[in-house]
């Protein structure tokens, strides 16, 4: 399944690592916004992972599963930086 991340972290500190940590996953397309392609085990893991770095009373994260017949509506204005998803592969 297809996913997109963003984020709202208030802390420096934290954002950066949690940053790094969906690099692990995905691709960042903006600032606070990352695409990624799991099977249900992976974003199972991913989820544990980014709850385990952020503080849940000050901080948001949310996850969109797009389902992969929608994913050609996704409209890009500018450079396309998650591009390389529109494969039906993924070499990780």
């Amino acid at each position: 399944m297809f996913y997109v991340i963003s984020y709202d972290v208030s802390d420096d500190k934290k954002r950066r690592k949690l940053a790094k940590y969906l690099e692990s996953y995905g691709v960042r397309v903006q600032y606070s916004v990352f695409e990624t392609e799991l099977n249900d085990t992976q974003v199972s893991k991913m989820i544990r992972g980014i709850q385990s770095r952020i503080d849940k009373s000050t901080d948001t994260v949310r996850i969109y599963a797009i389902p992969k017949d929608f994913r050609e509506k996704i409209v890009t204005i500018g450079e396309n930086k998650g591009q390389f998803y529109d494969d039906d592969y993924l070499i990780v």
